[in-house]
């Protein structure tokens, strides 16, 4: 046996057991799928080529990978009844008629039914007497986490399955979990917004969702999707996994775009088609899946350990993008977090100029060996956002020297901390880290005409160094900023003095303490009173609230033990801002607004729609942006919007005049 092969086999069965753990436990993809695949075939030759050296674990016979029940009290480990399989890719034609011709030396006249593939979390969705009762991921495909309590925030899931006995007692509903396109952008922008890392893309974001939030109320503020379309059980009433569709769907269920196909032909016709609309969908699909339609031929076919022998997946290959690094900016957020960033040529990918590409860690870096002024090889991560996926060495120069991490921050030059594989700069009077706190501060107070470069002159010019600073502002000094005049002014001072009506809640997230976003404020505030009681809130106090967890608690006592947010608090207190509960809000229970959703078109006579945004959430109300399945009214005012007409085919939605809605607002007062 050549030594050689024999170290090959098990450095390639150690690297994927790893990028799979990475992949499925803790959301992280260090590699592209084509990559992944491409390493997982050649695994496969070498153990064919040598029997003797295969391996039970395998990943080439390993479904998933390893469920690690560390957190068992909120993922229970459950197992599965019915085997939950992966299923085998190819990224070529060629390959997908090398499968048909070898099934169809055990069964003939087949038949196909393509879906699209969903780059999700697989889900097994178990209904007794058509209620639900466990939601499972794959794991290793004998064992899974039991996630029913988040799985039961997605509306897309029915507890119940519609129609009356036309489904068996016992059933599996097998699909896919995914965050829609949009909805990534959103949580990507409000975390850049609140000066946190963005996550790399939407399919590991919707499995830290499942998995790691622990509120389900956060879990349905993500507005997850699901797709299902498998079916497991006994006495099914349909014998092929095209009516298996048109069942799911009357059940209550997303189903897929399903394309029944009576020959190869028609399957490459397909693929070809889905390859061009893909890009147009709201979410992000990464192949077609191909199944033998009729379930006597699929029962015939069975299974490997690993693959159902009647499926396959035809992946579409991410086109790569050759760029050249120019440069690396390392960026400082307002938690001190150091994100480098590299600055490449630009080029357009899928109808956008790309000019920087995140680098997220220095493990990235090193993992990939990045050298200044490599040629970099660039894909779009579900088809969203750039990453580094490979350099081409062969355009490497003898000058050239790798790329190191800072020891220093690029800001303030204080030595730099490193935890759990991040840099932070802990310094705390760095210029950056005081920078985006200011920024941090003005998004979430909503506080209008001062964009990043105003706060970056008014600190430079000494005027700005603390967000309270912002309530001492004068004509006089905005008026040394290039570019204002007296209406600027005015206007800036204005916005800056409406900010002072914000409720306790907002106020506190403002602050911005690690951890504690717009849902734990609201969370915080209805458990504290006023800011005095949490800044001497224990330890056991806080995580005996549902949902703050001990790294909240943590952050929260860490915040207050520091004598400048001490400080800062009583500033804000000084200028008027709200750290308390009013009494017209500790007895909003009894409010008629309380738990309703409203949506805002048009321009309001008596007081601005972030203002009226402000009333309703002060009474237990929420405002969305757009119309949506949620909203219980509208409110309409002069020149309103398209959002009335697409309202008005919602039969549940209230439409309410500016006047009515006024009057709502006073039989609240009248109330309290």
């Amino acid at each position: 046996m050549d030594k050689k092969i024999e170290k090959k086999i098990f450095q390639l069965r150690k690297e994927l057991l790893k990028y799979n753990d990475q992949y499925y436990n803790f959301g992280i993809s260090e590699i592209s799928d084509y990559h992944f695949d491409k390493k997982l075939k050649e695994l496969s030759f070498l153990e064919n080529l040598y029997p003797e050296l295969q391996n039970p674990i395998s990943p080439t016979i390993k479904v998933g990978a390893k469920v690690h029940p560390t957190d068992s009290s909120i993922s229970p480990v459950y197992h599965h009844k019915y085997k939950m399989y992966s299923i085998q890719n190819t990224y070529s034609k060629k390959e997908l008629m090398i499968w048909k011709k070898k099934i169809s030396k055990s069964v003939h006249s087949l038949s196909f039914v393509c879906e699209p593939k969903y780059d999700g979390v697989s889900i097994n969705l178990i209904y007794k007497n058509g209620f639900l009762t466990n939601a499972v991921t794959r794991g290793d495909g004998e064992k899974g986490e039991d996630v029913t309590r988040n799985i039961k925030m997605i509306k897309y899931i029915p507890f119940k399955l519609r129609g009356n006995n036309y489904y068996p007692t016992y059933l599996e509903i097998r699909g896919e979990i995914f965050l829609p396109i949009k909805n990534f952008i959103e949580i990507n922008q409000q975390r850049i917004n609140n000066g946190l890392p963005p996550y790399t893309n939407p399919r590991n974001t919707a499995s830290g969702t499942l998995l790691k939030i622990h509120d389900p109320k956060e879990v349905r503020k993500r507005d997850l999707f699901c797709i299902a379309f498998h079916v497991v059980g006994n006495y099914l009433p349909f014998s092929t996994q095209y009516e298996a569709i048109k069942y799911i769907k009357n059940w209550g269920f997303q189903a897929p775009t399903a394309r029944f196909c009576r020959n190869m032909k028609e399957v490459f016709h397909f693929i070809d088609f889905w390859k061009i609309c893909q890009n147009q969908l709201p979410y992000h699909t990464d192949g077609i899946v191909i199944k033998v339609n009729e379930y006597q031929k699929q029962s015939f076919l069975g299974f490997t350990n690993k693959y159902p022998r009647w499926a396959i997946a035809y992946k579409f290959r991410q086109k790569l993008y050759e760029t050249k690094l120019l440069s690396i900016t390392y960026q400082v957020g307002r938690t001190g977090i150091i994100t480098p960033v590299a600055n490449v040529v630009p080029i357009l990918i899928t109808g956008t100029t790309i000019k920087r590409v995140a680098l997220y860690n220095d493990r990235f870096i090193q993992k990939m060996g990045i050298h200044y002024e490599d040629t970099l090889l660039l894909e779009k991560g579900g088809n969203i956002i750039p990453k580094v996926t490979k350099i081409n060495i062969e355009k490497r120069s003898n000058q050239t020297f790798p790329v190191f991490f800072l020891k220093k921050c690029p800001s303030c030059n204080s030595i730099l901390t490193k935890k759990n594989e991040l840099f932070y700069c802990t310094h705390q009077n760095c210029f950056s880290k005081r920078i985006g706190k200011i920024i941090h501060f003005v998004n979430v107070m909503n506080i209008k005409k001062i964009g990043v470069k105003m706060i970056h002159k008014l600190y430079k010019k000494g005027f700005l160094y603390n967000f309270y600073d912002l309530y001492e502002l004068k004509k006089k000094e905005l008026f040394q900023i290039d570019g204002v005049k007296e209406k600027l002014a005015c206007g800036i001072l204005n916005n800056i003095e409406t900010s002072k009506k914000n409720p306790y809640c907002r106020v506190l997230f403002a602050l911005g303490i690690r951890y504690v976003g717009e849902y734990f404020s609201k969370k915080l505030t209805e458990n504290f009173l006023n800011i005095n009681s949490l800044m001497h809130a224990n330890y056991n106090h806080l995580i005996s609230i549902s949902g703050i967890g001990k790294n909240i608690a943590k952050s929260i006592i860490t915040y207050f033990s520091i004598t400048e947010h001490i400080h800062i608090v009583k500033m804000l207190v000084k200028y008027g801002l709200k750290l308390h509960i009013t009494k017209c809000t500790m007895i909003k229970k009894y409010s008629l607004i309380q738990g309703k959703s409203f949506v805002f078109t048009g321009k309001l006579s008596c007081m601005t729609r972030n203002e009226a945004k402000n009333i309703v959430e002060f009474l237990g109300g929420r405002v969305y942006n757009t119309v949506n399945n949620k909203i219980n009214f509208i409110v309409v005012g002069k020149n309103f919007g398209s959002k009335l007409k697409k309202s008005m085919k919602k039969n549940h939605v209230k439409i309410l005049t500016e006047q009515i809605f006024l009057d709502l607002l006073q039989k609240e007062k009248n109330q309290t």
